[in-house]
């Protein structure tokens, strides 16, 4: 229920500013916006009220929002005084540019939104991040990786040849993702240069759901850094400042998420922890309920560092995130595209962005996954398909560079294929969803 809470609140504040982009931006043309509506009125809307030209509202239908500009074929499929002569007020009586600035005027809101967000977010909670010079112990790499070229303890020094001295999860993907052609590691205390295959990261992307654990992930001792509300390993006598050095009998060096994959398999079962306490050992039995988690997270105390920002060096720090999530998601969308990568087995739909949330209200990741969502909006948005923005934005493009309008006869088929093409995406997405609830 928080979950679907969470998911409601963002995504209704996204598509309100994202409206409110192409709103600001056709009023300040001197066109006339018909209706301006958060989430779908098919038939009947849930409250509506017209304040000047506009009819504000809320649909009963979550599935976005929009806003109907006099003049332009949506998908309202409205054609009511379409074929007549422009009026001023009306979209299509604008020159091309200005109409291209309205199109992309939700995409620039989402973005600025995303780049807003970011920055108070560091400015408010700072960021915490991992130099890579405390990662003595290298990073542990899945099936998946191994498939790359990596062995279990290499250290990644470089990537492209660009130094690394943080560790940057969203940099790690762009490994896969982005194109890149090496990665500088050190190996048995040597330093050597690791070739990423092109064919071997397609093959990557295809399978990355079938590896077990994550791809890399740096290994960090396991030292309890506090408990989860309801801990069983709390209640059974573990202490925070503890380090659990092995599950039954299986060592346990470092916290890594084959460890969550094995407490799992061991639901409604006792297990043994040892636990080094100061310069004791100590056993505990503990009864694992259901879920299979002890309900405790690890402790980066060793590892993370704190980077404070004043309200100014926010702005550029936010920029700079925006950026590197802005290339790591549209290196996702190009795999989604590629047939060969196979990444269009992984796609989504509102239970995969649901689970994004976590159980538990907390203002950090809900701005933090705003931000991100904000960013998956405008960048599926900038998608150049009749009956999005970004279809809508390369015909505006044709016509400055034609100087030719394209005829009604020609945008209504554009716009109607479009919209087959837009519900066919939405209904795969959703029902992998479904297929991978069943799995």
């Amino acid at each position: 229920m928080i979950q679907a809470i969470q998911l409601l609140l963002s995504l209704s504040i996204l598509v309100v500013l994202h409206e409110f982009g192409h709103y600001i931006t056709a009023k300040m043309f001197g066109c006339r916006v018909e209706k301006f509506y958060l989430f779908m009125d098919w038939k009947f809307s849930l409250f509506k009220k017209k304040i000047g030209e506009t009819e504000f509202g809320v649909g009963w239908l979550p599935l976005g929002g929009y806003v109907k500009i006099s003049g332009i074929i949506d998908e309202s499929l409205d054609l009511n005084g379409i074929e007549s002569e422009p009026k001023p007020w009306e979209l299509r009586a604008k020159p091309a540019w200005q109409r291209l600035i309205v199109m992309l005027g939700g995409i620039i809101v989402n973005i600025l939104l995303a780049w807003f967000i970011y920055s108070m977010i560091l400015f408010t909670y700072g960021e915490k991040y991992t130099p890579m010079s405390s990662l003595k112990d290298g990073f542990s790499f899945n099936e998946g990786g191994e498939l790359l070229g990596f062995l279990d303890g290499d250290i990644i020094t470089s990537i492209d040849g660009e130094e690394l001295l943080e560790y940057d999860p969203t940099q790690i993907l762009s490994i896969i993702f982005n194109n890149v052609k090496e990665v500088g590691v050190i190996r048995d205390g040597r330093r050597r240069l690791v070739k990423i295959k092109k064919e071997n990261t397609n093959e990557v992307i295809s399978n990355i759901t079938n590896y077990s654990g994550n791809l890399i992930e740096p290994n960090t001792r396991w030292v309890v850094g506090g408990f989860l509300p309801k801990s069983v390993a709390q209640k059974n006598g573990l202490l925070k400042g503890d380090r659990i050095i092995s599950i039954n009998n299986i060592k346990t060096p470092f916290f890594n998420s084959d460890i969550n994959d094995y407490l799992k398999s061991q639901a409604n079962k006792n297990i043994l922890l040892v636990v080094e306490r100061g310069d004791n050992i100590e056993e505990f039995n503990i009864p694992l309920l259901g879920d299979g988690t002890l309900g405790v997270f690890a402790s980066q105390e060793e590892y993370q560092k704190l980077r404070s920002y004043s309200f100014l060096g926010s702005i550029p720090a936010g920029l700079k995130k925006t950026n590197a999530t802005m290339k790591m998601y549209w290196g996702q969308v190009k795999t989604i595209f590629n047939p060969q990568t196979g990444g269009y087995k992984h796609v989504g739909g509102v239970i995969t962005i649901g689970k994004l949330f976590p159980n538990e209200w907390n203002w950090f990741w809900f701005w933090s996954i705003t931000a991100l969502l904000s960013i998956i909006l405008a960048i599926m948005n900038l998608l150049p398909i009749p009956a999005l923005d970004g279809g809508h934005a390369v015909i505006a493009i044709v016509e400055m560079v034609s100087g030719k309008k394209i005829p009604i006869s020609v945008l209504m088929p554009l716009q109607v294929a479009g919209m087959i093409i837009l519900f066919a995406l939405l209904i795969y997405a959703n029902g992998m969803d479904v297929v991978r609830l069943f799995n």
